[in-house]
């Protein structure tokens, strides 16, 4: 009689760990990779582009300061993100983007913000006399608070249920690794921020248009134009087009900003801190001068506070996001040209952060245990 198989020992398998096969990817195809090298050329082009004359303010525009180092790591972490941008991580971006839009909060946020801006143009009674500033004002305040909104309650929400219904387990045994993961879930979010911000903007913008051909005719494209060109309606749509580029620019920070987040705390605690530092991202300005780099009279009382105190206040400033440099308002009342190199600067700066944000997320995730 043959001898019975002998069975196998000291096989221990634990359900914490991650699969092998977490540390294994897919090859990315020769197609996939050459439309990251067609992109990473167009970076390369509108980074030229900013070397060369982008940074010069137009005329009656604001002055930004000419370039700094932060604009061109602005670029190095833009190609960084695309390189990162493999098949898989495209595939889980698609899936989480075609998610939230399945999520009724959502779709009823972007409902109620589709009809009120609908209806925008009956409210310039207002403020009679003044029916322009008053819809470039509720459109654009009304669009930030909304986004602003969707932007923090579902870069809080993306990430737990999966952790919390155990489908991580499945998603991560397939050939996916955590990094690839993080940044599809996160390209998800901007996937999905940016649909809600075109849907808007489109309704905004065209509610915007019709009210001033309405108003003035097909005048409104001249009005002005040799006097006063900051008056002609083609001005004043590439203003409200800048502006609601810097507003997506804020929500791809505050996205990153939940999405760490809520790796590490409750969801409530996540999105309370969120609130806490977009209200305090709005006045990075007070931080620097409250803690003595400023020349004014703020800057002047920072530099009596005490040593610790002070110290304190600088950290505060480092660590919030700089949201006051997306926030376009003053430039659009006093009609200054919103020039590229402001655009661009407000988004290097946000796109620094979320660098450091996803590398610490990824810190983070890679050694958690679920």
């Amino acid at each position: 009689m043959a001898a019975n198989p002998s069975l196998p020992t000291n096989v221990v398998r634990s359900p914490r760990k991650a699969p092998s096969s977490e540390t294994q990817t897919l090859p990315i195809p020769a197609k996939w990779r050459m439309g990251q090298g067609f992109v990473l050329l167009l970076i390369l082009a509108f980074a030229a582009f900013y070397h060369l004359r982008g940074w010069i303010p137009q005329p009656g525009g604001m002055d930004t300061g000419g370039r700094t180092v932060s604009d061109y790591v602005g670029f190095i972490v833009l190609a960084g993100l695309t390189w990162f941008a493999t098949p898989t991580a495209g595939t889980i971006a698609i899936t989480s983007f075609t998610e939230a839009l399945r999520r009724r909060w959502v779709l009823g946020f972007l409902g109620f913000s589709v009809v009120v801006l609908l209806c925008s143009g009956s409210l310039t009674f207002v403020q009679l006399g003044e029916e322009q500033r008053f819809l470039q004002d509720f459109g654009t305040g009304f669009i930030i608070a909304m986004t602003v909104l969707i932007s923090i309650f579902l870069g809080v929400t993306l990430i737990p249920p999966e952790i919390e219904r155990r489908t991580i387990f499945t998603i991560l045994s397939k050939p996916v690794n955590r990094l690839e993961y993080l940044v599809g879930k996160f390209l998800g979010l901007c996937l999905t921020l940016l649909f809600c911000m075109v849907v808007m903007g489109g309704v905004f913008l065209s509610v915007y248009l019709v009210f001033n051909l309405q108003k003035n005719g097909s005048s409104a494209w001249t009005v002005g134009t040799a006097s006063a060109p900051t008056a002609t309606l083609g001005f004043q749509m590439m203003q409200l087009f800048k502006a609601l580029v810097l507003n997506y620019g804020q929500l791809v920070v505050l996205g990153s900003l939940s999405m760490l987040l809520s790796l590490v705390v409750t969801p409530i605690t996540a999105i309370t801190f969120n609130f806490l530092a977009y209200f305090g991202g709005q006045m990075s300005s007070y931080w620097n001068t409250l803690g003595g780099d400023g020349h004014d009279h703020e800057g002047e009382a920072g530099r009596h506070l005490s040593g610790p105190m002070q110290n304190l206040v600088k950290v505060l400033y480092y660590a919030l996001p700089r949201m006051d440099h997306f926030d376009v308002r003053q430039s659009m009342v006093t009609d200054s040209t919103i020039s590229v190199a402001q655009v661009w600067k407000a988004w290097s700066s946000g796109l620094i952060y979320v660098g450091v944000l996803m590398v610490i997320g990824y810190l983070v995730f890679s050694d958690r245990e679920f």
